[in-house]
């Protein structure tokens, strides 16, 4: 017997080694167990092989029955469908009449045409589009029968779950087809745009490139799409080249997203011509940019109040009276301008009073302006950027300053240093009769006043300035009557005189 200590020989299942002796028989070392499983696994291995090999052959039998039957049948396939319905089963005659049902039918069908962001609902019948009946036949009895039996079984087992779906494709004719996309080219065509402000939503739009539809070339997408049988198509568009941005410079740095300061009046909207001139100078300042340390001029920005500026006549304060001027009532647009602009706490450069208190404002928050002579101007002394924002309408005119961030809380002060009387006059009316007398404009009396402003930060104040203002009384003018046979005016109780009082804030 081989001792505990002699060498082992490995056992290999492949070939014998070719130093091997001509006698050995490998797997003669193996305990009797051993070679009994081994035997036992070779035969399970052999079994398997075999089942598996009559698997396939079955399979193929399959198969070639299955190829068989299809190249010599004329019927659809189970479970096929053709635009959404179910023609398995039926033959060519059949299948004929359901295509045509079915293709004429969906030529209303929605369908879209997207031209960049523009998106446009039509259907094929629109576009001048005829159903192509043989092919979408053709295509629905070719299901199956490929002649590949992998791709036929693929297939029918695909059907048979509802997995095939042909659409019916269309050709259409030129003619309507470009008609429907140049009739389409108005709703697609987009101009480039500038950097905008819209200050209504507080948002600074971006420049955009505007676009154009090519119909013509377009016509070779809308006859792939209407082949294919799509619901969507996209067009051929060309951007158009950007125009001149002012603010694009300026976009990353401006936010509009906060109001600084706020201030409105009321207007009578029964006069048309007055209401006029306010939207046509609000108009002029909406959207103005103030860079960190920019000077605004009403005057400069709103410019002339002339006709050819599309200003009328309406009633203004000229000289302490009420008078017809050309631009009537721009004078409230700058006070509207000069409160807004007061509680955001831009720097007050320039602004004097009214000539007299006005009634669409309290005293020491106007601020009038006559062109070239007599200017408001306001400093923007942020470190940012501030944006000018009007509006007029139902009655009220609105002033903003935007800015991303309010720095300051705004009280307006204002004390009642001195009243002054008004002066009478008189004046000869040949169209009143002798003794009577009508008042042409009620005197008012003026006042000194003293406004201040105060900023406060956290509570606290951290500056305040303060101006001395006057406003000069107003004369009273009555006509006196000289002629005796003239009118008698009629004779109307004006309601008594009242002074403002003696102290009045208003914190923003």
């Amino acid at each position: 017997m081989p001792s505990d200590t002699a060498p082992r020989r490995e056992v290999f299942a492949g070939p014998p080694d070719a130093g091997a002796g001509a006698g050995t028989h490998h797997g003669a070392d193996r305990p009797a167990g051993e070679r009994g499983r081994s035997l036992v696994r070779r035969i399970l291995g052999l079994g398997e092989g075999l089942a598996m090999a009559s698997g396939l052959a079955m399979a193929l039998l399959h198969l070639a029955d299955v190829r068989a039957v299809a190249l010599q049948g004329h019927e659809v396939v189970p479970g096929v469908r053709l635009a959404g319905q179910d023609v398995g089963g039926i033959g060519a005659q059949a299948l004929r009449d359901q295509a045509q049902a079915l293709g004429h039918a969906a030529l209303d069908r929605p369908l879209t045409l997207s031209a960049g962001p523009a998106r446009v609902r039509t259907s094929a019948r629109a576009l001048g589009a005829d159903p192509v009946i043989e092919a979408s036949v053709a295509s629905a009895l070719a299901v199956g029968r490929s002649g590949d039996p992998w791709i036929d079984l693929r297939d029918r087992v695909a059907a048979s779950r509802g997995e095939v779906d042909l659409p019916i494709g269309y050709r259409f004719v030129d003619g309507p087809a470009l008609d429907a996309l140049l009739a389409l080219a108005p709703q697609v065509d987009r101009p480039s745009l500038p950097t905008r402000l819209d200050l209504e939503r507080r948002k600074v739009l971006p420049a955009t490139a505007g676009s154009a539809l090519l119909a013509y070339d377009s016509l070779s997408s809308v006859a792939v799409g209407l082949a294919e049988g799509v619901d969507h198509i996209d067009l051929v568009v060309q951007r158009k080249p950007a125009v001149e941005d002012p603010l694009g410079a300026l976009a990353d740095a401006l936010d509009v997203s906060v109001v600084l300061g706020s201030f409105d009046t009321p207007y009578s909207t029964s006069d048309a011509d007055r209401s006029h001139n306010l939207k046509v100078g609000s108009t002029a300042i909406d959207g103005v940019v103030l860079q960190p340390g920019e000077l605004f001029s009403f005057n400069e920005v709103v410019g002339p109040r002339s006709a050819e500026a599309g200003y009328r006549y309406a009633t203004g304060i000229e000289a302490g009276e009420l008078v017809d001027t050309m631009g009537g009532g721009i004078c409230q647009v700058s006070s509207t301008l000069f409160g807004a602009a007061f509680f955001a706490g831009l720097e007050v450069v320039r602004a004097r009073p009214h000539s007299r208190p006005s009634s669409y404002v309290d005293m020491g928050l106007d601020s009038t302006v006559v062109y070239p002579d007599i200017d408001m101007k306001l400093r923007n002394g942020f470190d940012f950027p501030v944006v000018l924002h009007m509006t007029v309408s139902q009655g009220r005119v609105r002033a903003e300053v935007l800015g991303p961030r309010r720095p300051y809380q705004v009280a307006f002060e204002r004390e009642l240093v001195e009243v002054l009387p008004y002066s009478t006059v008189w004046r000869h009316d040949d169209h009143l009769r002798s003794g009577t007398e009508s008042v042409a404009q009620r005197g008012m009396r003026g006042f000194k006043v003293k406004r201040i402003r105060k900023l406060y930060q956290g509570g606290e104040v951290i500056k305040e300035e303060d101006w001395e203002l006057r406003y000069p009384p107003t004369t009273e003018i009555l006509r006196r009557g000289t002629n005796p046979a003239g009118q008698v005016p009629e004779v109307q109780k004006a309601p008594p005189l009242r002074d403002p009082a003696t102290a009045l804030r208003v914190v923003q």
